[in-house]
């Protein structure tokens, strides 16, 4: 649901310009997170604990929650 809405945002960043390469990179950037994330969760699970785990992703979605909270304004301009 997420990568949906957030690929037709960034349709709208775009604009009339042509977005079939960049919706292709976009796409691609999420697909391999999508690979990469559980090896590297793994990993930092085996060798660094459960809760180093933790707090990296805590760390994670406090900068993603401080991004779209400065970024309010325009997203809420685009998004219309």
């Amino acid at each position: 649901i997420g990568h949906a809405a957030n690929i037709g945002l960034f349709s709208k960043i775009v604009g009339r310009r042509p977005q079939g390469a960049l919706l292709g990179w976009f796409s691609f950037a999420g697909s391999l997170a999508r690979m990469l994330f559980p090896l590297m969760s793994g990993y930092v699970t085996n060798y660094l604990g459960i809760n180093v785990l933790f707090w990296i992703l805590t760390f994670v979605l406090g900068i993603s929650a401080a991004a779209v909270f400065v970024a309010r304004d325009a997203l809420t301009k685009l998004s219309q």
